[in-house]
């Protein structure tokens, strides 16, 4: 369980020959890809610590696909470089479900300009194929919003996107559930207390701190987020975070305010709390 099959290559050609003879053996399991963001790559900090949080709770087999030859170059140059990485990734999936592999076995996670990617690599399979699951963590928007399709909900059988920023991420939210963190998904009190991540970049640091710790949601929206399409009657001490299902009753937006701290959550208390205060408001 929980085999890193790929973790980088300056070439996605040479990098999927590399492994060809490992990924046999995933061919009856759950295999899960990782796309990461731009100036990341597989060796980014977050991405083997979601690859360990993946293994405990979902075992099969992991693939984080490398594109950092790409992506360490000017953003505007990986944008022009996002149609043919999302058409070799695509062709390579598809390969594997007329292999063998089942689609309702098959899980992605993106984050950012990877959000993009595996969301047009699963509407590119449909209607053929529709895979199980896709997470996205504040994925792009400089580039795509008003450009490219924006239904990301026909990508997969599930699909759910966490907003952690208005600069970077969508303004679009059109997933299964679209989880806002935060201020309405805009911003992230969590930059105020340290120095190395945007609200854009806290999102997969938030994503992971959510297998060890509640990341609770509002019952209610917030007075002073839109509110065109809150999930109603949330369960009391509803959580976010990793779920290989249960999500299919709930369409819409989830609000989940997050701290200043590390783990950036809120306790139970603080948020019995909150929503006091926000119903005398």
């Amino acid at each position: 369980n929980g085999k890193v099959l790929l973790q980088n290559s300056p070439s996605l050609p040479a990098a999927y020959a590399a492994y060809a003879n490992v990924i046999k053996s995933c061919v009856n399991e759950k295999i899960s890809f990782i796309f990461h963001g731009w100036t990341e790559s597989c060796y980014t900090e977050w991405v083997p610590q979601l690859i360990e949080r993946l293994t405990f709770h979902r075992g099969g087999c992991i693939v984080c696909v490398d594109y950092s030859s790409w992506s360490k170059k000017s953003y505007i140059e990986l944008l022009q470089k996002f149609d043919p990485i999302s058409e070799i990734l695509y062709e390579e999936v598809l390969q594997l479900i007329q292999n063998g592999f089942n689609p309702s076995k098959i899980f992605m996670f993106g984050f950012s300009y990877g959000g993009q990617i595996a969301s047009k690599i699963g509407r590119m399979l449909k209607p053929q194929y529709n895979i199980k699951k896709i997470d996205i963590c504040d994925m792009a928007g400089p580039g795509f919003d008003f450009i490219s399709y924006l239904n990301h909900s026909e990508a997969a059988e599930n699909i759910q996107c966490y907003y952690t920023s208005l600069d970077k991420g969508s303004h679009f939210h059109s997933c299964h559930q679209n989880i806002r963190l935060g201020q309405c998904g805009y911003t992230q009190p969590a930059i105020l207390s340290q120095p190395y991540f945007s609200s854009h970049g806290l999102c997969p640091r938030i994503y992971i701190n959510a297998f060890d710790y509640p990341f609770y949601a509002f019952q209610k929206s917030p007075k002073w987020c839109d509110r065109g399409k809150t999930i109603k009657n949330l369960p009391n001490g509803f959580t976010v975070g990793y779920r290989e299902g249960g999500y299919n009753d709930m369409i819409g937006d989830i609000f989940v305010p997050t701290s200043m701290n590390y783990p950036y959550n809120l306790s139970k208390r603080e948020m019995i709390l909150y929503e006091k205060y926000l119903e005398g408001t």
